[in-house]
């Protein structure tokens, strides 16, 4: 592990290559059970929640596990995340992270806010407790991570800092976010979950720059890993929209401004599962070693 750790922390873009092609060599191991689909009766959301849970091979060996919690881009379900499920197994079966459980709730294209469907307190007053309670989850801040794709990573974000005392990291995987207004055709403004008409008020009071200044935040800051891709979609409406120039703000603000831990990569790729199986492999190590530097 030790030795991976070197290999990408040294930044080599050829030897990471070598690593990453090593690493997915394993990813068919994961069978289809090893990843379950379960339900939880949600009162908030007056239906059947799915969810997938994986459980590492040790579940029965041990009394609790720290818990990575994956939300999903827009349009997606509770399968979306397998491919990086598939990893996160393969680096636990080679010992370059310890094992963890996972799970990964379906919102479909809520951006996992208070809207069309309440997901956002359905997370945290129903799943989390739920989750907690039905498997071996380690209660503790420093073994609760939540990781999101897209506009998951926009979930993801919110989620940590508006619940610092929740979370001790968030993995932002080419998230889906707009310092200011969003553009006119983000699904942001055409799922509805800003309102139907979108209302931008609403928009404004959800966003991370309006809660980055919180008390709680202060007293428990989150680390943030943030990646994009440099060839992700180049936006008509200007470069301003661009998830990669996106990132660079969060980062900027986040990190250089108000001094709270993060990592920025730029990766050379798009908005897919082969940046962001990249991104979780440098990622991963890193946030789930308590005692790395990071900073």
């Amino acid at each position: 592990m030790k030795h991976l750790l070197a290999i990408i922390q040294s930044k080599d873009l050829f030897f990471l290559k070598i690593v990453v092609a090593f690493n997915l060599l394993f990813i068919s191991n994961l069978h289809s059970q090893d990843i379950k689909i379960e339900s939880l009766k949600s009162e908030i959301l007056k239906r059947d929640w799915r969810y997938s849970v994986y459980l590492p091979p040790c579940y029965s060996e041990r009394n609790s596990f720290k818990i990575i919690y994956l939300l999903h881009g827009s349009g997606g379900d509770e399968n979306d995340w397998n491919k990086g499920i598939s990893l996160i197994d393969s680096l636990i079966k080679k010992n370059v992270i310890e094992p963890v459980i996972t799970v990964s709730p379906s919102s479909g294209t809520s951006w996992w806010v208070n809207g069309k469907e309440n997901f956002e307190t359905a997370f945290f007053l129903e799943l989390k407790p739920f989750i907690e309670k039905k498997y071996k989850v380690e209660k503790s801040r420093e073994a609760i991570f939540i990781a999101g794709f897209s506009m998951g990573g926009y979930g993801a974000l919110r989620y940590a800092l508006i619940r610092p005392d929740l979370f001790s990291a968030a993995i932002l995987l080419s998230p889906a976010l707009y310092n200011n207004l969003p553009p006119e055709n983000s699904s942001a403004i055409e799922s509805g979950s800003f309102g139907n008409p979108f209302d931008k008020d609403l928009w404004i009071s959800k966003n991370y720059n309006t809660i980055l200044d919180s008390t709680r935040l202060k007293n428990y800051p989150v680390k943030l890993f943030i990646a994009a891709g440099d060839d992700d979609w180049n936006h008509p409406e200007g470069i301003q929209y661009n998830i990669d120039w996106q990132a660079n703000l969060l980062y900027s603000k986040y990190h250089k401004e108000l001094n709270y831990p993060a990592e920025l990569r730029i990766y050379n790729g798009g908005h897919d599962w082969k940046l962001w199986e990249r991104a979780l492999l440098e990622a991963l190590p890193l946030l789930l070693d308590n005692e790395s530097n990071f900073d």
